[in-house]
């Protein structure tokens, strides 16, 4: 019998390993279909008016894309003809819908995959500014007339583990695009780990505090209290430790249990029927219950492992005291002092919050440090940034 059971798990594992080949060979597959590892010869162009940022494909409820979209929305603000264009099948209904829901009010023409083929192949006007916003994105600009730029928001090999597709995003940043990094973490780590043969500047790494108007907690009333919410923003990518922080969080909650303590764990930012171990699993929220959710809890968490995300950004806006990792990028982008940061270790998070529980008045501190350093970061002075860029090209 036990001979059978070992089998039959053998027979499992080998099942699971071919399902996950398979998977990993369709995705390097479509990848190579159009990918080029050829460095091109980018020229000054003569005209500066129009700039078309290219996308995998429109999705809701996606950080990245609405910041592509803010940045859209603000340099047409600066006299810029802008568009939008996916490669991946799509209709424009449903791209105007997501991208709606990702930035209502956002300003530039939609292009489709169709449209997008045809500008490749000369039928339709293109651009005189490209500008690939993700890895995928960078063979597929390579092949349009005009000036080829390259939105850098994160150092995408970092998404995968080390092989085939790593690789390949990696090598993205040594085709010869002109590079404009979000924050200077990303400009950091790509000359440490690759070899870029073109410019790379760097815009300021935004917020719109105004989106998330503050209001001020009773920090004092904390130390009589026994129980208390984190609004953790959890996603299924290796960078923001979709494992680690439920096993963290479960463990310190334990801890805090012995103390008379109960801390109720509110995830956000991946789907519904998502699994979340020790707490529950709010979804995917729009901006209206994104500030409900940080006006009700007592701490946010969020860990921003390459570069940092909006989230915390969104969080101390609105007045919620952040905890994010010590091995992460916060320090990069915030003075010190603006939130706790952790190791990856229940022990430390579960003595961090006794701390800020006992001692209210650091999170008092906290916000203040953080409100100061964010008070002149906005999606209008970094895409101001970015038309200069582009205007002495």
């Amino acid at each position: 019998m036990e001979a059978l059971k070992r089998e039959g798990k053998r027979w499992l594992l080998s099942l699971i390993h071919q399902g996950q080949a398979l998977v990993e060979q369709k995705r390097v597959n479509d990848v190579l279909q159009h990918y080029t590892m050829d460095a091109i010869q980018n020229t000054a162009p003569q005209k500066k008016k129009s700039i078309l940022f290219l996308i995998t494909r429109m999705v809701r409820f996606h950080g990245g894309q609405t910041s592509i979209l803010r940045l859209g929305t603000q340099l047409a603000g600066l006299g810029f003809q802008v568009g939008y264009a996916v490669y991946k099948p799509q209709s424009k209904k449903e791209m105007e819908v997501c991208a709606r829901s990702n930035l209502p009010g956002f300003r530039g023409l939609l292009f489709t995959a169709e449209e997008l083929e045809r500008m490749m192949s000369g039928k339709k006007k293109s651009a005189d500014i490209v500008v690939a916003s993700s890895w995928d994105t960078v063979s597929f600009a390579k092949r349009l007339p005009g000036y080829r730029m390259y939105f850098v928001q994160d150092y995408e090999p970092y998404f995968y583990s080390f092989g085939e597709l790593f690789l390949l995003a990696k090598k993205t940043y040594e085709q010869g695009l002109h590079m404009v990094s979000l924050g200077a973490w990303n400009k950091k780590i790509i000359e440490r780990e690759c070899r870029p043969v073109s410019p790379i500047d760097v815009i300021s790494f935004p917020c719109e505090a105004k989106e998330y108007e503050f209001r001020r907690k009773d920090f004092a009333a904390y130390a009589g209290r026994r129980e208390f919410t984190v609004a953790v923003y959890l996603k299924f990518y290796g960078k923001r430790l979709p494992c680690v922080i439920p096993y963290m969080l479960e463990r310190a909650a334990e801890r805090l249990r012995r103390e008379g303590i109960v801390l109720k764990v509110c995830y956000f930012g991946e789907a519904g029927s998502f699994r979340a171990p020790g707490g529950e699993n709010l979804g995917m929220l729009n901006r209206e219950e994104l500030r409900s959710l940080y006006y009700r809890a007592d701490f946010g968490m969020v860990a921003s492992m390459s570069n940092i995300s909006l989230v915390p950004y969104e969080m101390l806006a609105a007045g919620l005291p952040v905890i994010e990792f010590a091995d992460g990028t916060f320090g990069e982008f915030f003075p010190e002092g603006s939130a706790t940061l952790v190791g990856i270790s229940a022990d430390e998070l579960a003595a961090r919050l006794l701390e800020l529980i006992r001692e209210p008045e650091r999170m008092e501190r906290q916000l203040e440090t953080a409100h100061a350093y964010m008070r002149d970061l906005s999606w209008e002075n970094s895409a101001a940034q970015f038309a200069e860029i582009v205007r002495e090209l």
